[in-house]
């Protein structure tokens, strides 16, 4: 029975594979029109949300023309660089690849709001595997299989038509040169209209699937390898003197907190408890209206201890010229840097740096390593100086999407939480818990930071000083994490906390606080951190200096 069974199967698979070798006989087509094809599929499938918002913008009615020939732009721009990718790799590779690059970049795009630009493609490329693992899900699977592996399997029956490489070539050339010709006509009739378009909202640029993100992608790269191949390490400071008003050594922790938007925190007149601690902290300091340098922790977090300031900050320029601590650990103040998020961005590339993402450094792990764990035996370490110090600690603290994942299961304040990385799963309501109990959980930590400040106020005058790198889409206009492009972006990923406390007596606290609530900005970070160290640099006239966020005693401390 089983041996009549196998041959019947055997008989029908030998039939089912003569069927497929006739179909593939008959599905014979040339590589232009695969890639016409190819070409048409991702226009109208993986470009929903560029057309939403171009409809905002340029609504149907009265715009039929401008719009279809803006679609016949984006059509010829797209198999433009099919067919350039085609000279050098056969054409069912090119198209596979288009299509793979277009379903994640339209999931993220429509389920999300996250654009890839060359920000993103640097997240991307930094980023480590816990991280990828909470972005990658059913979700985008599901994307993966309609949009790519679905035809690409159609792909398997289609036949192309062999050519010689010179024959290709010929075809690509003119084919390369008929969409060069093609495009100056399409925009001709509607030169008013684009010159509009082009001038007012070049944002729309960032939403053309994969044009913008394959560009971004060839930006970055081009970057770095100017970056290895001609930059050298550049010294900014001419002079550098240090001073002390204060008998005792200056110790401070600076924690860089991730993704915290102030308009979430108790402090700033969010009506959730989101920071019971730091509310009944006395002396506390809160600058609540803080501007960002980026949305993304691969900028802000170089960014607020370059000395360019936002303006003039780039990753690459960052990467190889002296920043605020390079130049505090050159006065002679000790400088650390503790790690719980996914690296420094360069920023402690010259400094002690210890990262606390493994059980085997952070004694304090359950799904994940948890904050605090960075303040264990960090006393040992404080009891070892003599000397002014400064130690960094840089959060995970509301890394999404798993906002779930940043907190103790003890800490599940608000509730119901949501419990997935893929957050479609999950109510806005759902979210915004998961997110705040992570914030009261950051509130925790920075509790613990000042008892260990305070355990040593007697032998040092101490400073805590929160930052946070940037802010969190939590599903407003249909944004969630962050990464927009900074012209654009919601305050929601650019309004950010600074929070300070301190037992030293040569800062004016009072006085400060009477400029808690003006505008501020990561660009004070530097001078603030010279300011408070009483460091004093010859920098390069083309550094704009900021102002430092606090006010000093005239007459400094006694202690």
């Amino acid at each position: 029975m089983q041996k009549k069974t196998f041959t019947y199967l055997l008989s029908k698979f030998y039939l089912l594979n003569e069927w497929l070798e006739e179909v593939k006989k008959r599905l014979v087509v040339s590589p232009f029109i695969l890639l016409l094809v190819s070409c048409v599929f991702i226009v109208l499938m993986a470009n929903t949300v560029f057309f939403d918002k171009l409809d905002a913008l340029y609504p149907w009615q009265g715009n039929l023309s401008f719009i279809i020939s803006l679609s016949l732009l984006l059509f010829s721009l797209i198999i433009f660089v099919m067919f350039v990718l085609n000279i050098l790799l056969p054409v069912k590779i090119v198209v596979l690849v288009m299509l793979l690059i277009a379903a994640m970049v339209d999931y993220y795009g429509v389920v999300l709001g996250v654009l890839i630009d060359k920000t993103m493609i640097q997240n991307i490329v930094e980023t480590n595997f816990a991280e990828a693992q909470e972005i990658v899900n059913l979700g985008l699977f599901s994307r993966i299989i309609f949009m790519a592996i679905l035809p690409a399997a159609l792909l398997l029956l289609i036949q192309v038509k062999r050519t010689t490489w010179q024959q290709r070539l010929r075809q690509q050339v003119l084919s390369i040169t008929a969409i060069m010709m093609l495009i100056p006509i399409l925009i001709a009739p509607f030169s008013a209209q684009y010159t509009s378009f082009f001038r007012l909202h070049k944002e729309l640029r960032y939403y053309t699937n994969p044009l913008y993100p394959i560009y971004s992608a060839l930006d970055y790269l081009a970057e770095q390898i100017v970056s290895v191949n001609t930059k050298e390490f550049r010294t900014l400071t001419t002079k550098i003197s240090k001073s002390s008003s204060t008998l005792k050594p200056k110790l401070m922790i600076l924690v860089v907190g991730e993704a915290v938007r102030a308009d979430h925190l108790t402090l700033n007149g969010y009506p959730r408890d989101t920071t019971p601690n730091m509310s009944k902290q006395v002396g506390l300091i809160n600058f609540s209206q803080v501007s960002s340098c980026g949305t993304s922790t691969a900028v802000s977090v170089p960014c607020m201890f370059s000395f360019f300031g936002r303006d003039d900050f780039t990753v690459s320029e960052a990467k190889s010229t002296q920043n605020i601590l390079d130049v505090l650990a050159a006065s002679s103040v000790r400088v650390s840097w503790r790690d719980n998020n996914s690296s420094s961005k360069g920023v402690a590339d010259r400094l002690a740096y210890q990262s606390y993402r493994r059980s085997e450094v952070n004694t304090l792990c359950d799904v994940e390593c948890r904050d605090v764990g960075m303040l264990v035996n960090l006393q040992q370490y404080i009891d070892q100086q003599t000397q002014d110090t400064l130690i960094v600690l840089h959060q995970m603290g509301n890394h999404g999407p798993a906002y779930f994942k940043r907190y103790p299961a003890d800490f599940e304040f608000f509730t119901p939480a949501c419990e997935s990385a893929e957050l479609s799963e999950c109510s806005k309501h759902e979210i915004v818990n998961a997110y705040d109990n992570a914030i009261r959980y950051t509130d925790h930590f920075l509790a613990e930071v000042i008892k260990l400040l305070q355990a040593n106020a007697a032998q040092y005058n101490t400073v805590m000083l929160y930052v946070s790198d940037h802010g969190e889409s939590l599903g407003e206009n249909g944004l969630y994490l962050h990464g927009m492009p900074y012209a654009f972006a919601p305050d929601a990923q650019t309004h950010v906390p600074i929070i300070s406390w301190s037992s030293a007596p040569y800062i004016d606290i009072e006085k400060t606080k009477l400029h808690q609530d003006h505008a501020h900005s990561h660009d004070a970070i530097a001078n603030t951190l010279l300011s408070l160290f009483e460091v004093k640099v010859n920098i390069a006239d083309e550094f704009k200096v900021t102002p430092p966020l606090f006010y000093l005693k005239p007459e400094g401390g006694n202690k």
